[in-house]
């Protein structure tokens, strides 16, 4: 697992990028775990950027 500062709340395992990201703390009581983690589908970083941008948006909404 190498994290990627290319791409916001990213990572790679095997060329693919992962999405992670910490669960705010007014959020926590709704979720099992302290962090968020999925695959973003891709090896690209122009399309892990915007695709973790927008789940990253998804969450602080």
């Amino acid at each position: 697992m190498a994290y990627d500062n290319s791409v916001p709340f990213s990572f790679r395992k095997n060329g693919i990028f992962y999405f992670e990201r910490r669960v705010p703390s007014d959020l926590r009581r709704h979720y099992s775990s302290s962090k968020i983690s999925h695959s973003l589908r891709t090896r690209s970083a122009a399309v892990a950027s915007s695709r973790s941008m927008r789940a990253a948006q998804q969450i602080n909404d």
